[in-house]
């Protein structure tokens, strides 16, 4: 019996600052503005980017369409997806703001079909796994974003863009990836476990909870007591996840972690924040002397007034500067290129990990590293008793936003942020991800790795990327997944035709041909017994496979385990 609840007020806010026959899931945006309002203003606007609309109204509207057709072509489910949106006055000021939010308007347990007894799933998930809607009287989705951007002293200078294109500009934000990203809260990238004080909601714990673990005390979330879920909620970079799929994935979204290492006075490996302004670097980076700056203005040492004083010993050197409140990342480091800095690191101004660089500078062409405030002030200090030598480089051999196990780090942040802590991936993944706390300006209308996070909790039960059994379609699935020994491919054909069933990896190297010949209409499967092409046994990994039939085309992602 499905047993379903309100979750009302439970939404993640955001904030800007400084197998069966299934067909796709169609999304309907319930319009919740009443006139000349949100979703029906009625001012005039030139389409933009690839939006069509000819008012605000339109406009917003659109992106809401598009942002649901992105994860319709996603997502499998019989059942209609309702997002009920508005656009209104939200809480904010010149320099931030709450650029909007959503989330499950109603979860569901112990429903025909769920994969986990006495746990929640998000309405449209159970909707998904169990073929009706569970709760048909309410809408899946609630969703609310700020009408006031730009307007009357909120976010001074900022808009919202309104096109499809990525093109916002440098005072823009994009909508379309705020939704995407909401629309993913919505949809079940979240636990409805109270990290401040550790209980389920309702009692029982989110399908999510399954797959948070503490790689200290090497506990799962649904393992631990409520005193230990607050404790791992704040356990900063060691709340990580613990989903196959999506530590298989990884490699294949997240770069090489930046980080300083420094010999001398002071020996050491410590991670860097990451950044979109500065140029990528590499695993060699680059070498000089660490010399603190003095800029003889205010917070001497922050480096926000150029010339520097101590310019002439800066040049062709390493600046060590301190994260200021009065000048932005980019201008630092602009400051200390100015200066003939070959590179600069940045001390954070308060406790905990090494902040994320945000900003854009395309001037700027010295690599820059941020440390947490405690490194940093531990380089200070060796700067005290003599020389440090630093490098500025990629790690070869840890990704950015992983632990030392490869899970794909959590967001956990100390204190804790409450609409924030836990249902997002860490800051320090890089390139950024959909599903991090903020927004960040590199984003694409690409769900990253939120796309095996929502194989991990279930959304598609044994087969991987189902596709319509019309006549003019090629049905592809496979078996269970992740396998550890390669399992079944599966294909469906509505006419004889020459098929190609190809594996790649990662790299888009193929592994084994598996079949390359005519083959008779109906059902067809393929087992794949983990070898390439020369026998082999390959490893653990992500591997896609790709089937031509014909002019047809398909391809799937499959997970091999250890």
């Amino acid at each position: 019996m499905s047993r379903g609840s309100r979750l009302g007020a439970l939404l993640l806010a955001l904030a800007w600052l400084a197998m069966p026959r299934l067909s796709h899931a169609t999304f309907v945006i319930v319009n919740m503005d009443g006139p000349n309002e949100g979703f029906n203003d009625p001012t005039p606007a030139a389409p933009v980017g690839g939006n069509p609309g000819t008012t605000v109204g339109q406009q917003r509207l659109n992106v809401f369409v598009k942002a649901g057709q992105i994860w319709d072509s996603i997502l499998q489910s019989p059942v209609t997806i309702r997002v009920q949106a508005s656009f209104d006055p939200l809480p904010c000021s010149a320099s931030s703001g709450v650029l909007g939010y959503a989330g499950p308007n109603v979860v569901d347990a112990d429903f025909t079909g769920a994969t986990r007894p006495g746990t929640w799933f998000v309405g449209a998930e159970a909707n998904r796994l169990s073929g009706v809607d569970q709760d048909p009287a309410y809408d899946d989705i609630v969703a609310q974003f700020n009408s006031s951007v730009g307007m009357g002293g909120c976010l001074t200078g900022r808009y919202w863009y309104y096109g499809f294109d990525g093109n916002e500009g440098a005072n823009g934000i994009d909508l379309l990836p705020v939704l995407l990203h909401e629309f993913g809260h919505g949809l079940g990238f979240l636990t409805t476990t109270d990290e401040t004080n550790g209980d389920y909601f309702s009692g029982k714990p989110n399908i999510f909870d399954y797959f948070l673990m503490d790689d200290v005390s090497n506990k799962h979330w649904v393992d631990m007591t409520p005193a230990e879920r607050v404790a791992s909620a704040i356990n900063t970079r060691h709340l990580v996840w613990d989903g196959p799929m999506v530590t298989a994935a990884a490699p294949s979204y997240l770069g090489k972690r930046a980080h300083v290492v420094t010999s001398g006075a002071l020996t050491g490996d410590f991670t860097s924040g990451q950044g979109v302004f500065y140029p990528r670097l590499t695993t060699t980076g680059v070498t000089g002397s660490v010399v603190l700056v003095a800029d003889g203005v205010g917070t001497t040492t922050d480096g926000c007034n150029t010339p520097f004083t101590n310019g002439a010993a800066v040049s062709g050197n390493i600046a060590l500067m301190d994260r200021s409140a009065s000048c932005t990342v980019p201008q630092q480091a602009a400051n200390a290129q100015a200066n003939g800095a070959i590179g600069a690191i940045i001390i954070n101004n308060v406790a905990g990990p090494e902040p994320p660089l945000r900003g854009s500078t395309p001037t700027v062409t010295i690599p820059v590293a941020s440390l947490s405030q405690t490194d940093g002030n531990a380089l200070r200090t060796a700067l005290g008793s003599g020389s440090v030598t630093a490098t500025i480089a990629l790690d070869p051999a840890h990704l950015a936003g992983v632990d030392g196990a490869g899970k794909v780090l959590m967001f956990a942040p100390n204190p804790d942020q409450s609409g924030s802590s836990v249902s997002h991936w860490d800051e320090s993944a890089f390139p950024n991800l959909l599903m991090e706390p903020a927004i960040n300006p590199d984003l694409s209308q690409k769900v990253d790795l939120t796309y095996h996070n929502f194989y991990d909790i279930g959304w598609f039960p044994g087969v991987v990327g189902v596709r319509d059994e019309s006549r003019d379609e090629v049905a592809f699935t496979q078996g269970p997944n992740p396998s550890s020994d390669g399992g079944t491919l599966r294909f469906r054909l509505p006419s004889a035709v020459h098929v190609e069933l190809t594996l790649f990896d990662v790299a888009g190297r193929r592994v084994a041909r598996l079949v390359n010949r005519t083959l008779e209409a109906g059902e067809h499967s393929v087992p794949w017994p983990r070898t390439d092409d020369r026998g082999h046994r390959v490893g653990a990994g992500l591997y896609q496979a790709r089937i031509r039939a014909g002019s047809v085309e398909r391809t799937l992602n499959l997970v091999v385990v250890n």
